[in-house]
Parts: structure tokens; C-alpha cells; sequence
């Protein structure tokens, strides 16, 4: 049985591991600041369906908000895609959009909605 042990000889699953390392970091930098933002703004929404019981936040107040957060951490949320609906008992809200991300030979479309459902006090 002949050892293969010369200088600079690489065996095969290493150099695979480094390419799905590679693949890994690179998904990973370019998905989690927006997952971050993703994140970030479903918890304004979160909190504004927690205030809308409030004589103060009305529809227009809550949208004028959800675009402001949505323009600031940058995800492409328009007057349209945001859906209010007031009960009596009830306030429910749906943001929906398309974040696009960018990799190197790919483009995924993240389609995101964010639903919240709280009763109105």
C-alpha cells in the first residue's frame, strides 16, 4: 500500500469545508443586518398595535409611524402594503413586502408579513 504524504497535498474534504465555510460567512453577512431591521421593525409594529387603543394614535398615526421605522432601518414598506383593521375589541395589522438580498450569483426574495392582534381595552 503506497502513502500519499508529499508536500502541499491537500485532501479533497478540506478544501469543500472551506467552501461551505465561505458560502456560510457570506449568506451570514449579507442576511443578518436584515434580519436585524426585519426585526426591529416588527417590534415598533408590535408596540403601536399595543397603543392603539389610545385616543391619540389613530389609523393615519399608526401608518405615518410604521413608514417612518420602515424608511429608517431601510425595508421597503409603502402606504399600501400596511393593512388596519379596527373592531371593537380588537385592532389587528398586517405589513406585508418583498426584501430583496443580494448574493454574489443569487438574488433572493424574502417575502415578509407581520401580523399582530390586540384587543382594545
Amino acid at each position: 500500500m503506497k502513502l500519499r504524504r508529499e508536500r502541499g497535498d491537500v485532501p479533497v474534504g478540506c478544501l469543500v469545508g472551506l467552501v461551505v465555510l465561505a458560502l456560510a460567512t457570506l449568506i451570514g453577512i449579507k442576511a443578518t443586518p436584515v434580519m436585524i431591521h426585519v426585526g426591529e421593525l416588527d417590534k415598533e409594529i408590535g408596540n403601536l398595535a399595543d397603543r392603539a387603543g389610545r385616543r391619540d394614535y389613530k389609523d393615519k398615526r399608526i401608518i405615518r409611524d410604521v413608514l417612518s421605522k420602515a424608511e429608517e432601518v431601510s425595508l421597503p414598506v409603502t402606504k399600501e402594503s400596511i393593512k388596519i383593521e379596527r373592531g371593537r375589541t380588537h385592532f389587528k395589522i398586517w405589513v406585508t413586502y418583498q426584501k430583496d438580498i443580494d448574493f454574489v450569483f443569487y438574488t433572493y426574495h424574502w417575502n415578509k408579513e407581520h401580523f399582530h392582534d390586540r384587543p382594545i381595552f
